[in-house]
């Protein structure tokens, strides 16, 4: 570890989802499921202490808590609307200095990206560092992690209001001008979209897997090489963060949550 600071990687898995019904468990590759792949690939990082999944108290949302089981990671329920009272208890269960958080649709994200943005959040000595989520600069679509520490998860909790805020975790967080935060991709030539959201995502990153020396361990410059491969299926990235984008032309505000 570059310092003695502890971490919790918290990632976000349903199986709802309007255009992509029950996308966590389609066989993404040798016949293993989409969120096998998430969870194999972030166990190579070298600086989590910790790997927790959320995921919401539906029954549909068993599934998702029967894959955790079988692959020896711990699952927290908590409000299907409420992503972030949901995504606190996750972490609170497994506490620890610094929150790293990953979405569920991200199967090629893996431990070297996740060490990355605890490194930097740790030596700009910022509050809040992300690879990505701040499109069009800094939008590393299908790789993208958050890195920011406890207590100020603890305080977006207690305090967010809107229901963008609650919806996607880190907004209150990232609009909090009594916090620093930094941005930086972790390759500079990554200019597409690989989070699963569309049938036609998953086309894509099934092709890409299927091209992998090693689908545990392989890295963002081995999928580069694949990307330009002469054969590839994967162009530049058109729209990016629609899901926020929708949620705040939609928004309103809710109130605080109750004090956990």
């Amino acid at each position: 570890m570059i310092s003695n600071l502890t971490a919790t990687l918290v990632i976000q898995a349903r199986m709802g989802s309007t255009r992509l019904p029950g996308k966590m468990l389609l066989p993404l590759h040798q016949n293993k499921s989409l969120l096998h792949w998430l969870l194999t690939r972030v166990k190579s990082s070298k600086l989590v202490n910790h790997i927790v999944v959320a995921t919401s108290d539906l029954q549909e949302d068993q599934a998702i808590i029967d894959i955790c089981s079988s692959e020896g990671i711990p699952c927290v329920t908590g409000s299907e609307w409420d992503v972030l009272s949901r995504f606190y208890s996750a972490a609170s269960q497994y506490p620890s200095d610094i929150v790293v958080r990953v979405c569920g649709d991200s199967p090629l994200i893996n431990g070297e990206i996740i060490d990355f943005v605890i490194e930097q959040l740790i030596t700009r000595r910022v509050d809040y560092f992300s690879n990505g989520n701040e499109p069009p600069l800094y939008a590393e679509d299908g790789f993208c992690a958050e890195a920011f520490y406890f207590k100020d998860l603890k305080a977006a909790n207690e305090n967010a209001e809107w229901m963008s805020e609650r919806e996607h975790v880190t907004p209150y967080i990232k609009k909090n001008k009594n916090l620093s935060h930094a941005w930086q991709q972790f390759s500079g030539d990554y200019h597409y979209k690989l989070s699963v959201d569309t049938p036609d995502d998953f086309k894509k990153v099934k092709w890409i897997f299927e091209k992998l020396h090693d689908p545990e361990t392989d890295g963002m410059q081995r999928i580069l090489e694949i990307i330009h491969l002469p054969e590839s299926i994967v162009d530049n990235a058109q729209k990016l963060n629609e899901g926020y984008q929708k949620s705040l032309i939609e928004d309103q505000k809710v109130g605080r949550t109750k004090s956990n």
